[in-house]
């Protein structure tokens, strides 16, 4: 049984030290990956694989659970947060500060009230980026921007005209979310 593990723990070391400085994308954050990256603090402490742990990558999802009429370029507070990594999303003013710089991927959805018209915007730092224009018959949902920030820019989703978002707090249409992609 010590053989097997020593056997183990010796490949395991070999192959570490073979892809030691970089980390392979298809090795990142998966259990391989923290298996090589012990195994290279095991054989060289200090050098190890860079990969960033769930814990250290900002994110944040939230959804709204009632409708909302912001005004004319009012921001959509989505006030019940689902998941907020390094506190970046702040649902009593809607609006997402990056805590560190990097790329970030962002989304929202927004559902109309039935037969309404429907106009929203992602705003980065007080500037238009991304437009959903809805009008329909029905309840009719629109979405989402992969933004370069530096730490403290702030995004949120704004409405353009005085327009109701739909959603309530058994069907929660309505949401906002982001994460950190890269560094």
């Amino acid at each position: 049984m010590k053989l097997t593990h020593y056997i183990f723990v010796l490949t395991l070391s070999l192959f570490a030290g073979m892809v030691m400085g970089s980390c392979d994308t298809k090795l990142e954050c998966s259990l391989l990956g923290d298996l090589l990256e012990m195994a290279i603090k095991h054989k060289s402490p200090g050098k190890f694989c860079q990969c960033q742990s769930r814990t250290k990558i900002p994110a944040f999802s939230s959804i709204l659970t009632k409708p909302q009429t912001p005004g004319d370029n009012g921001v959509i507070k989505f006030d019940k947060t689902v998941t907020n990594i390094h506190n970046g999303y702040n649902p009593t003013t809607g609006i997402f500060t990056a805590p560190v710089a990097g790329v970030y991927q962002f989304s929202y959805t927004v559902m109309t009230v039935a037969g309404k018209y429907l106009h929203v915007y992602l705003s980065y730092n007080n500037t238009k980026q991304q437009s959903v224009w809805l009008k329909g018959s029905s309840h009719e949902t629109g979405t989402a921007n992969i933004l370069n920030l530096k730490k403290g820019d702030h995004i949120e989703v704004k409405s353009h005209g005085s327009h109701t978002i739909h959603s309530d707090s058994n069907n929660l249409y309505s949401s906002f979310s982001g994460y950190l992609i890269a560094q």
